[in-house]
């Protein structure tokens, strides 16, 4: 996938990726600078921890899951990508990781889609994936302000309808200072379909970044808009083309 420079192995029924990682992983890599301690909380198949490791090798790389059966293919894609991670299973609803301390990033794609009045998926992995279980995104925020070191950053990707939502669980954990980047289909001029954001430790303060279309109109949807185009290119290692 993403112009054959990353191969992932994917289940056929279970939970499979979506563009919501990659998009996750163009906006930490721009949001965190030079990361070196970096964690993955609720990593699924690992794609976004595979993506910050193409762009910092030597960086640490934490993949925390709480399904078992993903943090398995997780580990399998990292070595078929040959990225170096640590996989831990931990479930958020039990409090902050163990031993995971003083972090530069942290990113997060959380299960968010809450389950009254929904027709879940039947396959559990993919349900407990996308839809809240045992922790909402409240109980993500909270656990990687505990692991991020002073200047640390949380950059999380979720609904633009839940966006309220994201903000206060940032600010009640104490990432107060935010940057917020709306993400559009094609067309910036109709509602956003997600947002990205970015939060670090400081009173609240929201600062609105640029919109931004995921695909230019007129061309396919497995094209992008320059900049994320210009993001696939750094991810070409000698070798790949």
């Amino acid at each position: 996938m993403l112009r054959g420079h990353i191969q992932l192995l994917q289940a056929k029924k279970g939970y499979r990726t979506s563009v919501d990682a990659m998009l996750l992983g163009w906006f930490a890599s721009k949001q965190a600078g030079a990361a070196r301690r970096i964690a993955d909380f609720g990593a699924g198949s690992g794609l976004v921890a595979i993506l910050l490791g193409r762009l910092a090798p030597n960086a640490e790389l934490n993949l925390i899951e709480r399904q078992a059966s993903l943090a398995a293919r997780a580990a399998r894609n990292l070595k078929l990508n040959g990225v170096h991670g640590r996989v831990r299973l931990h479930d958020l609803a039990h409090g902050p990781v163990p031993d995971l301390f003083d972090l530069d990033l942290v990113v997060s794609n959380p299960p968010y889609y809450r389950r009254a009045g929904r027709n879940l998926p039947t396959h559990p992995e993919r349900r407990d994936a996308h839809y809240e279980s045992t922790a909402g995104v409240e109980a993500f925020s909270a656990a990687a302000a505990a692991a991020l070191g002073p200047s640390g950053v949380l950059c999380m990707v979720y609904p633009a309808d839940g966006a309220e939502r994201l903000v206060r669980a940032f600010a009640g954990a104490g990432l107060g200072n935010m940057r917020m980047q709306p993400l559009h289909h094609r067309s910036t001029k109709k509602p956003a379909i997600r947002v990205l954001l970015a939060g670090r430790r400081g009173p609240l303060d929201v600062v609105a970044l640029p919109r931004l279309a995921i695909h230019r109109t007129g061309v396919p949807d497995h094209t992008y808009s320059a900049e994320i185009e210009a993001f696939l290119d750094t991810l070409c290692r000698p070798g790949d083309g």
